[in-house]
Formats: structure tokens, C-alpha cells, sequence
């Protein structure tokens, strides 16, 4: 059940309490659903992928912000459907005896127990990320796990932190006050800029807990790729909701959901695909 609670036109402000040696556990479940149409045929791929992060405050700094070592404690995914119909599964709660091996098996599981370093201020704003030594490197060079290695480099990873993680504003904010933040990802073969708008909905009550309720919507743009002759992206329709959930007492996000859905058509030489790729991205940190 959900409670309004406090006086609606009372001014907060919300921060971070980063304090050394305190730990959480950060739970990311992403459910994406994938449909393509290229001549004349329609495919379709689901895709699950779950997410266990142990983090741990390494330092508080003066200003606020704080180093946090986030360590992927565990991964699961399934991916089914796709030009094969195919179904692939990998979870590294199983044991490798029990386990079927997979061929998400040589991507996946050098991740885990991986350890990042990121760096966050005051507003929970993801200002940097430092993956383990060598992994990158070593996940490249393989041509099986190369986009394994490119979803989880340093700019990568920091795109998938900042779109999850909470942007608190600067200022002290009553109910229905708004701002927003940015993130964007330059890859070679293109990226994308996404603006994140956010609405204070004021305090509300959660399981007998005052928590703070932020509306989130995203809007994405393409950037362009650096590479000669690549094909032609267009975003022809999207939308986006989501709710967010911030404990300002503890200083940390309780839980959010963000749904995204969008269309993107791509031009390559006469033949035009277009793909709708719908996610639902859940976080709760315990």
C-alpha cells in the first residue's frame, strides 16, 4: 500500500550518505524484448538479464562523493528466440559440474566476481568507473566475448550505472519541482545522448517507510557514427515512465522500475529494417 504522507508544498533536500566500510546489495533486472523486420520476415528475441552488485564504500570524501568498489557478485541471463529460435541460459549461482555449458559461459563468467571502482557525488551522479585491470583486455581478444567486453568497458558500464542510479537535484525541491540530467555514450560504431527528467512526487509510505518518490521519463537521441559509409539511424517513436524510490534517512535509493520503449530504422544501401525493442529495467538495493 501506498501512503501519501507530509506536507505537500514542504521543501527537502536529498542527498547521498556515503559512509566508509558500509555495504548494500544493488539487485539490476533487465527484461528487454527485441523485434526486427527486414525483408518481409519478422524476428523476434527476449532477453532477461540479472544482476547481483555487493558494494562497498571504499572512501567519503570531503566534498561528498565517494569511491565505491561494486563487485558483480552475480549474473544470470537467458536469451531466447532470434534467427535460430534458439534458447541460451547461463546463471553463476550454478556449479560448473551441474551446469550445461553455454556459449554465454565464456563471456559471462570471467565477470564475475569482477571488481569496479565508481565514483559517485553527493547526488548519486556516476562520475567515473574503473573496471578491473586486464579483464577488458583479456575479454577483446577473444572474438566470442567482444561485445561482452564492449557492454561492460568503462563508458559502457557507466551509461548502464547512470541510466539505473538515482540524480538527486541541487537544490531543495517541494513536490512537483523538476530537473534533469544527461548521459551519453560515444561509441565508434555511434552511441546515443539520453536526457533524464525528473519530478518530485514528495514523500510517500512504503511498508511503513517514508520514502521519497521521483517520476523519471527518458528521451533518447542518436549521435553519429565515426565510421565512413555506416548505415543510416532514425528514431521513429519512443516513450518512457518510470518511478523511482529514495531513502533520504539512509541516504540511499530504495527500489525503481523504468519502462522504455523504441523504434529505430535503419537504412542499409536499398533495404530499410526497422527494430521496436521494448525494457523494463528494476532496481532494489538492500
Amino acid at each position: 500500500m501506498l501512503v501519501l504522507s507530509g506536507e505537500v508544498n514542504a521543501q527537502k533536500t536529498l542527498r547521498m550518505k556515503f559512509v566508509e566500510g558500509a555495504t548494500c546489495m544493488v539487485t539490476l533486472t533487465n527484461t528487454t524484448s527485441v523485434v526486427t523486420q527486414f525483408g518481409g520476415n519478422q524476428v523476434k528475441t527476449d532477453l532477461t538479464m540479472e544482476m547481483e552488485l555487493s558494494q562497498t564504500v571504499q572512501e567519503s570524501l570531503p566534498d561528498g562523493s565517494a569511491l565505491v568498489n561494486q563487485k558483480l557478485s552475480r549474473i544470470k541471463m537467458v536469451a531466447t528466440g532470434g534467427g535460430l529460435g534458439a534458447t541460451l541460459s547461463y546463471d553463476s549461482s550454478e556449479s560448473a559440474d551441474s551446469a550445461e555449458p553455454s556459449p554465454l559461459s565464456a563471456g559471462l563468467a570471467p565477470l564475475v566476481g569482477a571488481q569496479f571502482e565508481v565514483k559517485f557525488n553527493s547526488r548519486g551522479a556516476v562520475l567515473d568507473v574503473k573496471p578491473p585491470k586486464g579483464l577488458i583486455e583479456k575479454l577483446s581478444a577473444n572474438q566470442a566475448t567482444a561485445g561482452i567486453a564492449q557492454m561492460f568497458n568503462s563508458d559502457a558500464f557507466k551509461t548502464m550505472l547512470s541510466q539505473s542510479s538515482i540524480v538527486l537535484p541541487e537544490e531543495a525541491v517541494s513536490a512537483g519541482d523538476k530537473w534533469e540530467t544527461k548521459v551519453e555514450s560515444n561509441l565508434q560504431l555511434g552511441g546515443a545522448a539520453v536526457t533524464i527528467s525528473y519530478e518530485y512526487a514528495g514523500t510517500v509510505e512504503v511498508e511503513g517507510k517514508d520514502l521519497e518518490q521521483l517520476d523519471v521519463k527518458m528521451v533518447v537521441s542518436l549521435l553519429d557514427s565515426k565510421l565512413p559509409d555506416s548505415p543510416k539511424l532514425q528514431i521513429k517513436r519512443q516513450t518512457s515512465s518510470g518511478t523511482m524510490y529514495f531513502d533520504n534517512t539512509a541516504g540511499l535509493m530504495s527500489h525503481s522500475e523504468l519502462q522504455q520503449m523504441m523504434q529505430i530504422e535503419t537504412v542499409i544501401g536499398q533495404n530499410t529494417l526497422l527494430q521496436q525493442t521494448t525494457t523494463n529495467l528494476k532496481t532494489k538495493v538492500k
